[in-house]
């Protein structure tokens, strides 16, 4: 029993010292925290000047006075396309007329100085094989009376002729119709046997004899191009060395490639001091068929239409 109350006794002991040790070192922090705080608030300095051993310089910012920047040079777009090293470029999409630009097309001016000029108002949608200007769409009749009617590749127009007749404003005459029998083969291969009209015509203006079907588009060597006219978006049909006259300068088709499909076009100023060319590429797939293509929809007419086939062979 005596042993116990020692050890008890001694315990207690321990743990008052501990509590005091505890207390005076919490003494002493708070009372060292306020003698800085003290010393903060008088605007002392923690630590002398004359303590610091390393030397002090005084540098003056630059002014840039003597740096010389080159100016922006405007982009192969145009004069108006300038950026420089510190402005990032903002561009714009004219869903209109379906170029880039640099000002927001609600607010694009237009003129008749450099903005004019700068801008290249031809767009390239297709370059192919030009077809004949007019196609044989179907014919009616017997054999000595017959029919012929044909589309007008440019129009869209139909025109009906009889052998002799002429069309002055297309410059043609129908100079022999007659029906023939020829073998087409079908998607499996099987021979068939159709009756297909056949047209000779005389042409005035080539001074040449064009034979033409109902079965086929009958198409030269040459090449003409399908263009876009910006921003109204007119589209027209050229060839090679024709020339457009837009109010923003003239453009003359210089060169078509159909492998690939290109155009090269050049623009020339109103006052025919300025002239830079472009080669143009198709922006987008067309959806829009050829001229004198067939299409799906056959046009209302009294006459019979003799449907074309992709593929053909000629009796003899």
């Amino acid at each position: 029993m005596p042993r116990l109350r020692v050890t008890e006794f001694l315990d207690k002991i321990v743990l008052l010292v501990a509590m005091i040790v505890f207390t005076w070192v919490g003494t002493r922090a708070i009372i060292e925290v306020r003698e800085l705080d003290g010393i903060a608030g008088q605007g002392r300095e923690l630590l002398s000047e004359q303590k610091v051993n390393a030397p002090t310089y005084e540098l003056a910012a630059p002014d840039g006075s003597g740096v010389n920047w080159r100016p922006a040079e405007s982009q192969s777009r145009g004069d108006d396309w300038l950026f420089d090293v510190f402005t990032p470029p903002v561009i714009y999409y004219d869903p209109n007329s379906r170029e880039f630009a640099v000002t927001p097309p609600s607010i694009q001016t237009v003129d008749t100085g450099e903005n004019l000029w700068a801008a290249f108002d031809v767009e390239l949608l297709e370059v192919r094989q030009r077809p004949y200007k007019l196609q044989l769409v179907g014919y009616a009749g017997s054999q000595g009376s017959y029919i012929a009617y044909f589309e007008n590749t440019e129009t869209g127009a139909l025109v009906y002729l009889k052998e002799g007749q002429e069309e002055p404003e297309l410059g043609v005459r129908l100079t022999a119709f007659q029906e023939q029998q020829i073998e087409i083969k079908k998607e499996d291969d099987t021979p068939v046997v159709e009756n297909v009209g056949v047209a000779r015509i005389a042409d005035y203006a080539s001074g040449q004899e064009v034979s033409l079907t109902n079965m086929e588009t009958k198409m030269f060597s040459d090449l003409e191009a399908k263009i876009r006219l910006l921003p109204g978006g007119v589209v027209r049909y050229v060839q090679i060395g024709s020339r457009l006259e837009l109010e923003s300068g003239d453009y003359i088709v210089e060169d078509l490639s159909a492998q690939p499909p290109e155009a090269m076009i050049t623009k020339i100023s109103k006052d025919g001091a300025r002239r830079f060319s472009r080669t143009l590429t198709p922006a987008a797939p067309t959806e829009l068929k050829p001229r004198g293509s067939r299409q799906k929809e056959i046009p209302q007419s009294p006459f019979a239409i003799r449907p074309r086939s992709q593929s053909k062979k000629t009796n003899g």
